[in-house]
């Protein structure tokens, strides 16, 4: 009997564990595009952020994803400049794969448009979804 009392609450502590673990982790990129290009020479248009968004995003994230117009403020120097900007939010499980994606999204971006740099952001999130 003392086995049967020991061994049932170690199975049932397994099998919380084990059903925890499908459970993805969640976690909302949010990624900072500059619209300018050549040192704030040139502007970024319009079509070219959509071609960019449809080339490189849309296949990587079809599940959906978020953008917004920003205005982003940077200093270099002892100067602060001014850009208007795209906002990219995704929310999805926190793995090495979409890491991955978000990784070459940002490399696409600098090197489509001879950016310096692109800024991520990572969040851990609770994600619930309302059916």
């Amino acid at each position: 009997m003392l086995k049967i009392t020991l061994t049932l609450p170690l199975l049932m502590m397994l099998l919380l564990v084990s059903g925890c673990a499908t459970q993805p982790k969640w976690a909302q990129y949010e990624m900072g595009f500059g619209l300018t290009a050549d040192a704030g020479q040139t502007r970024i248009s319009d079509q070219a952020w959509q071609l960019f968004r449809d080339e490189e995003i849309i296949p990587r994230f079809p599940d959906g994803f978020t953008v917004f117009n920003a205005n982003g403020y940077w200093r270099s120097d002892t100067q602060t400049y001014a850009e208007p900007s795209m906002i990219l939010m995704i929310v999805a499980p926190d793995t090495a794969d979409t890491q991955k994606k978000m990784n070459a999204i940002a490399e696409a971006y600098k090197q489509r448009f001879h950016q310096e740099s692109v800024l991520q952001i990572n969040s851990r999130v609770k994600v619930d979804f309302h059916n």
